[in-house]
């Protein structure tokens, strides 16, 4: 079914696309609104995944056509998809801690690198971004930039990354820490959830989302507790750079998303007088749901190197991060399930999500309190916020193999207080590696805990003949390829742009970064019967031809009438596409977009043609604009 026609009969598959863990932050209409949107944007990262890279290596036809070459993907679409009844869901989990900072700089047998900090050096950066070393406070170390096939350490280096406040907490969960005067931990709010559930909540209600920080960040708090915070829906505003004014988001006429707010921005929680931080959503520019789509279907190509080693598979493929625990063993995994026996398509499960699971906590040690309640233990300090431990599936009506956990805080229980308990998180000792140690950083709870996702397989007959190695050449370096096809990777408006753009984001390691990083990749929604609307396309391998002319864009339905502003010219911007690691430069086209007051309502792709390029009609990258019912 072609997408449009999928959007065009949304009306049947609103709820086909479930909020993250089922959960419902809104009540009658407005939840039923957050269903439809968050439907849509979900089911446009399926297809996107689906499509793959637009450019992918071809050859030119006889007439002097680029012809895209053949990339059989395995990655099906839910909504569309017949799953017969008591199909299971497979969990796929991995340590929460970031693996990158052990293996970068760690001291580890054998050796990865000359760097050989130790375990307590190593938890204070996951937790600070910074550590001491012979009395001085160092930050992230360099690394090298070629991975593959194994790190270059005698090549190139680059700054650590990913940039940001929280950058390298990159395993798909993100934690930040709350002290009291004495340097204890009080409490740890671990968050593995999606930034765009986020945005679809914002566009629907932003009173909604103020609110939910609050009762989050509240959460167990007494209420006389001198660590309760008011979050104010002001907090969360993205401001103008320039003028500090709020920036109005063209389509809700009211103000936009600030990611990086004062409550969900960096490591630390700082409570009482002038209080500010914590963790609502990710941040780390690779932990988006759209990644985690993408790299799942991505990683159901089967390559003619085989599946048995991480590394080499996604050296080899082209997806994700190496050496983290999650990108390598969740491409692997999902390769293997397509291979067989027996040879399956692979999707993830409803409801598709990044999921906290329950810590191991059989090496914790309770601190001894008379006032301990009975049968007190440690597993008390453990609060489910937001999610669920135990969730049942929908397609076998049994619970799911693993928890479906977005937010869970790690903190001296209510009742132990009340009871006159005045001990901390941090009088909790914990074993690791035969040492027994009182609980300093939150990593060493990150250590006992997985995140995971859950993927279900459909059997397939028979497999397409294995790929080979996508190559690290541009397409043009092949004299008998055209010019790469320009890939579109994200818009939207352009004032929202300017002010993401221009917004600096500090980090530990002092590279340049800007908040479009930490924005994210959805459909640009528009309504009928809208006209001028002035929209960014951020995209790569963009080029321009004789007499600098520019690029061509088009919507897959010809009611949407898209021109490229030729004042602005095809511009170069530097940063970090929501989903990747480190930045790159990228083309930036000005675009002016007219819908027709007929144009159907729902999801539509894009094309972006170089001059010379002569695509054919089909090749669209799809679910890059949203058409809403006029008001």
């Amino acid at each position: 079914m072609e997408f449009e026609k999928l959007s065009e009969e949304k009306d049947k598959n609103y709820s086909t696309f479930s909020t993250p863990a089922f959960i419902e932050d809104l009540n009658g209409e407005l939840q039923q609104e957050l269903n439809k949107q968050w439907n849509l944007n979900a089911n446009a990262f399926t297809e996107q995944s689906i499509t793959g890279n637009p450019w992918n290596q071809g050859h030119t036809d006889e007439e002097g056509n680029f012809v895209p070459a053949s990339l059989q993907n395995y990655y099906y679409n839910l909504s569309i998809t017949d799953i017969p009844k008591g199909t299971p869901a497979i969990s796929v989990s991995w340590e929460a801690f970031p693996h990158r900072i052990l293996y970068y700089l760690g001291d580890n047998k054998p050796s990865t690198n000359d760097y050989k900090l130790n375990q307590q050096q190593l938890l204070e950066l996951a937790d600070t971004g910074f550590c001491q070393d012979k009395g001085t406070t160092i930050t992230f170390k360099d690394i090298p930039t070629k991975l593959c096939p194994t790190p270059d350490w005698k090549g190139d280096l680059q700054k650590y990354g990913p940039y940001g406040p929280r950058g390298w907490q990159d395993e798909y969960c993100e934690w930040s820490v709350t002290r009291n005067s004495e340097n204890k931990i009080t409490r740890v709010d671990f968050v593995c959830e999606n930034p765009e559930y986020w945005y679809t909540l914002w566009r629907v209600s932003p009173q909604a989302v103020a609110q939910k920080y609050q009762e989050t960040l509240n959460y167990g708090l007494p209420d006389n507790s001198a660590y309760l915070i008011q979050v104010n829906v002001e907090d969360l505003y993205l401001k103008d750079p320039a003028t500090g004014k709020n920036v109005i988001d063209p389509f809700t006429q009211k103000p936009a998303y600030n990611p990086l707010n004062k409550w969900n921005s960096g490591p630390y929680s700082l409570r009482g007088n002038n209080s500010s931080g914590g963790a609502m959503h990710l941040t780390s520019s690779p932990n988006t749901l759209q990644t985690e789509v993408g790299l799942a279907g991505a990683a159901t190509v089967q390559r003619n190197i085989g599946n048995i080693n991480p590394q080499t598979l996604i050296c080899c493929s082209q997806y994700g991060q190496s050496y983290r625990n999650s990108d390598p063993f969740i491409g692997q995994s999902v390769n293997q399930v397509v291979e067989g026996p027996p040879s399956s398509r692979v999707s993830l499960a409803n409801p598709i999500g990044l999921y906290i699971q329950m810590p191991n906590f059989s090496n914790y040690q309770l601190f001894d309190d008379p006032k301990l309640p009975t049968n007190a233990k440690v597993s008390d300090c453990w609060h489910i916020i937001r999610g669920h431990e135990i969730l049942i599936d929908p397609v076998t009506n049994s619970p799911f193999v693993g928890n479906f956990i977005l937010h869970a805080a790690f903190q001296i229980p209510e009742s132990w207080i009340k009871a006159g308990v005045t001990k901390t998180v941090s009088d909790i000792k914990i074993t690791a590696n035969g040492i027994t140690s009182p609980l300093q950083w939150a990593g060493q709870i990150a250590q006992t805990f997985h995140v995971g996702l859950f993927a279900r397989a459909l059997t397939e007959e028979e497999l397409e003949p294995v790929s080979c190695c996508v190559s690290l050449n541009n397409p043009t370096s092949d004299k008998n390829l055209p010019a790469a096809q320009a890939q579109p990777i994200q818009m939207m408006y352009e004032n929202l742009w300017q002010a993401y753009y221009n917004t600096k984001v500090t980090n530990p390691v002092g590279f340049p970064m800007s908040l479009a990083t930490n924005s994210v990749i959805v459909p640009v929604p528009v309504r009928q019967g809208d006209q001028n609307l002035r929209i960014v396309l951020i995209c790569s391998t963009a080029v321009t031809g004789e007499n600098n002319s520019l690029p061509k864009v088009k919507a897959s339905h010809p009611s949407i009438q898209i021109t490229v502003e030729k004042t602005s010219g095809l511009q170069e911007v530097t940063y970090a596409p929501p989903g990747n690691s480190y930045p790159d430069t990228y083309n930036l086209l000005t675009l002016i977009v007219n819908i027709d007051k007929n144009t159907p309502t729902g999801i539509y792709g894009i094309q972006v043609e170089n001059p010379g390029n002569n695509m054919p009609e089909d090749t669209v990258a799809p679910g890059f604009i949203n058409v809403f019912p006029k008001l």
